[in-house]
């Protein structure tokens, strides 16, 4: 078997002794076919007892084991390193905890902040059945039923996305990805009961419209999830179900108009549009910066030469969304 010495470089914190984060670096003879998660195992039984991190299945299932590998948060578990070897050469790996995640000590992350989001957020099924007719009474969900949220129930928690989100770096508050689908997953199983009122929490302040559409929890998404899929489908619904009171919601309504009636957007207009009169008037000070640096945009705009185009698959694609609310 193919055998040879591999160098990691692993973050180490400890804050009840150590004031800043420092890294270690380890050698270990692997073979191919090693993961990530077996050097780390042999490491702690052999080289260092200390060495912190969380793992329990150890078969791509729990979830536990993420971990950034390389700069990307991955499952330890299933993360080949001669894959990684292949990427980054005679470099060491790099072995990191999840972002976005307060670390609890080396690569052991606190992953309450996305469990509280999960419990406020009604992330769990509530059944039409009686309660005391469970047991004794079968629900059944076809196989057409069960396609539409297929892929989202494949979803074991593992936070790979949390971690990636772009959002979640800038605003901890955030309902983060996960959460949302969550929500998409149960809102579109048919044996539901609490879709309209696990919306109203999911478009809340620091939710759903906060969204910025980077892919990057479909990008490393360790089951290969179509999340953003899931998100815009929830959009969708808060739309057809009259939930666009929000500023998030309004923004979104902007910019579906505007690309409608004229192919681009009426930039000198969208804060009122969105934060209204009040809210417009405390983007004062940076509309002056802008002004000064020349960045303000053009007062008027001019309808793009394929706007009868535009306007032909817009109809078309409500005349689908209509088709799709009938049936």
């Amino acid at each position: 078997m193919e055998r040879r010495e591999v160098s990691f470089r692993i973050y180490r914190y400890n804050p009840q002794v150590d004031r800043h984060p420092f890294y270690d670096n380890f050698k270990v003879a692997a073979e191919r076919g090693i993961t990530v998660l077996r050097v780390l195992n042999h490491i702690k039984e052999n080289l260092e007892p200390r060495l912190t991190f969380r793992a329990y299945c150890q078969a791509g299932i729990c979830g536990s084991c993420a971990v950034r590998v390389n700069g990307v948060s991955k499952l330890a578990c299933t993360t080949q390193v001669w894959d990684e070897l292949a990427e980054s050469g005679d470099e060491p790996i790099l072995l990191e905890p999840l972002n976005n995640l307060e670390v609890i000590r080396d690569l052991l992350v606190d992953i309450d902040p996305l469990l509280e989001k999960l419990k406020s957020n009604s992330s769990w099924l509530t059944s039409s059945i009686p309660e005391q007719q469970m047991g004794h009474k079968e629900h059944i969900v076809s196989e057409t039923e069960f396609e539409v949220i297929d892929s989202a129930s494949d979803c074991i928690l593992c936070a790979s996305c949390y971690s990636e989100c772009s959002m979640m770096g800038v605003n901890r508050r955030y309902i983060s990805p996960p959460v949302l689908l969550k929500a998409f997953r149960m809102n579109n199983d048919t044996r539901e009961t609490l879709a309209g009122e696990r919306l109203k929490q999911v478009t809340a302040d620091h939710g759903l419209w906060d969204c910025t559409h980077c892919y990057r929890c479909v990008e490393h998404c360790c089951k290969k999830i179509p999340i953003m899929d899931g998100i815009h489908r929830l959009r969708e619904e808060a739309f057809e179900r009259r939930m666009s009171g929000s500023e998030g919601a309004r923004h979104a309504q902007v910019f579906f108009d505007d690309i409608r009636d004229n192919g681009r957007l009426k930039e000198m207009t969208l804060p009122l549009r969105t934060k209204g009169v009040a809210g417009s008037l405390a983007m004062i000070p940076l509309a002056l910066k802008m002004a000064i640096k020349m960045r303000t945009p053009p007062l008027f705009t001019k309808k793009i030469p394929g706007i009868k185009r535009v306007r032909e698959l817009y109809l078309r694609l409500e005349k689908l969304n209509a088709e799709r609310q009938s049936s």
